[in-house]
């Protein structure tokens, strides 16, 4: 009898242990709530900035807490943007680029929550583009997960960012030429480079603010503009535009990582300069369509103005007479003679045996000839008999000497390869001596080429 007690006892605390649990998990089920409703917000903050872009991030409103995690679908819509700016509803800004902007998918609400974020990031070059204007940024909420909507009358937003407050004109890159605006006058030895070719107009570009990612920029000419430089009195009246198909320049210009300077070359052939004797040439050369960042337009241009009399060259070699002080064994005239030497043949060449670093080459003209730049052509084989030491001396009484030039450790990479050395500051001798004191070794033989010496005006 006793048993029987203990049992219903025992079951009389089982069921009331079970009604005490499901009560308890009453009171702890999560109240029911209804979907909230999303819309779009214009508030902005975190405003970050890198080299490549701006971000800033922007809230969301929602009706109420969310009772689940649910996300909110976005894009980029610059289409509302362009409408509105176009009917007047938006006024004093600029619609940036919808390529430039990127946007996060979706924003994501948490539990709880009653604002979402996300982040909106426009390309530095586009901020630049527009600085000191307000751009206008739009996007559109697209859905919202977990049975929750969109306020369909607040489902796009606009932000409006002053680029005043983003950056400062220090910060803009602006590329631009280091001659912007200016004319660059090739004349005297003056901004140009001579060659057996041509002459090479050397142009920089600069990059301001700090450099980062590689990029690109076009390189145009604008022969138009000369002439009416011409008539406003820019350029000399004698000047015209340097014919298009009568000189090289490359169409874009490459600018490495982190590099803040980039330089390239008008090229002009010796046959251009002759053809226009008194006269100049110019070209205008304009900087245009950055892959990156933005051109300066006050410095997006520079003219370059070659006068053809002060930068032509002649050849005055066959004006002197020729010697050495030791000749090949069958004398000047043999087939490997001295004479070989300066006989603008590109075929021949003067070997000299026994060479003991003593070589003595003149020129003597009748008249002092102002002597700019001077080639030597390496032999048509065996490099180890090249010249690699040697000195230029000028004179106008043959006894008194100055050194206007002297080389030391030179190479001729190749065969037959002609190298051109200038003279820094060119003076009108009549006589010329170059004093070989060394080849490359060996051997006991000498070669050389051709020895051509170059006037300048």
């Amino acid at each position: 009898m006793k048993t029987v007690k203990n049992i219903g006892f025992i079951i009389t605390l089982l069921c009331a242990f079970a009604a005490c649990r499901e009560t308890a998990l009453e009171d702890f089920r999560p109240v029911e709530t209804s979907a909230v409703q999303v819309s779009a917000g214009t508030t902005i903050k975190n405003v970050t900035k890198t080299n490549e872009s701006l971000t800033v991030t922007v809230g969301l409103t929602l009706s109420g807490h969310a009772s689940k995690a649910f996300e909110v679908g976005l894009r980029v819509n610059q289409d509302t943007v362009l409408k509105q700016l176009e009917a007047g509803t938006l006024k004093d800004v600029s619609a940036v680029s919808a390529a430039a902007v990127q946007i996060d998918n979706v924003a994501k609400v948490s539990y709880g929550s009653d604002v979402a974020e996300f982040r909106i990031a426009i390309t530095r070059t586009e901020v630049e583009r527009h600085f000191g204007k307000k751009i206008a940024i739009g996007y559109s909420l697209n859905d919202a997960s977990k049975e929750n909507n969109i306020d369909e009358k607040n489902s796009v937003g606009i932000i409006i960012l002053n680029t005043a407050e983003l950056l400062t004109v220090e910060d803009i890159h602006y590329l631009s030429f280091q001659t912007g605006g200016d004319i660059v006058t090739a004349r005297d030895r003056q901004n140009y480079n001579s060659s057996s070719g041509g002459i090479s107009i050397p142009l920089t570009v600069n990059l301001a603010s700090f450099p980062g990612n590689a990029f690109s920029i076009d390189i145009v000419t604008d022969l138009d503009t000369v002439q009416r430089m011409v008539t406003a009195g820019t350029l000399p009246p004698n000047t015209v535009a340097l014919p298009e198909d009568r000189f090289t320049v490359d169409d874009k210009l490459s600018f490495r990582s982190n590099a803040s300077q980039a330089t390239f070359a008008v090229d002009v052939p010796w046959s251009t300069i002759n053809e226009n004797e008194g006269k100049l040439l110019a070209v205008v050369v304009r900087l245009r369509n950055p892959s990156l960042h933005i051109v300066d337009p006050a410095k997006s241009f520079t003219t370059i103005l070659i006068d053809c009399d002060n930068v032509l060259e002649e050849d005055v070699t066959n004006l002197g007479v020729f010697s050495v002080n030791r000749d090949n064994g069958g004398g000047p005239d043999a087939a490997e003679g001295s004479k070989k030497m300066v006989d603008n043949n590109f075929t021949s060449k003067f070997l000299q045996p026994d060479f003991t670093g003593d070589l003595v080459c003149m020129l003597v003209f009748p008249e002092p000839q102002k002597i700019g730049a001077y080639t030597l052509t390496s032999g048509n084989d065996a490099q180890q008999r090249d010249p690699n030491e040697w000195e230029l001396q000028a004179s106008n009484d043959g006894v008194n000497w100055t050194t206007i030039d002297s080389r030391r450790n030179e190479t001729f990479a190749n065969r037959l390869m002609t190298r051109r050395f200038n003279i820094a500051y060119p003076v009108a001798y009549t006589h010329y001596r170059l004093n070989i004191t060394s080849i490359v070794g060996g051997t006991n033989l000498f070669q050389i080429t051709e020895w051509r010496m170059i006037k300048v005006r």
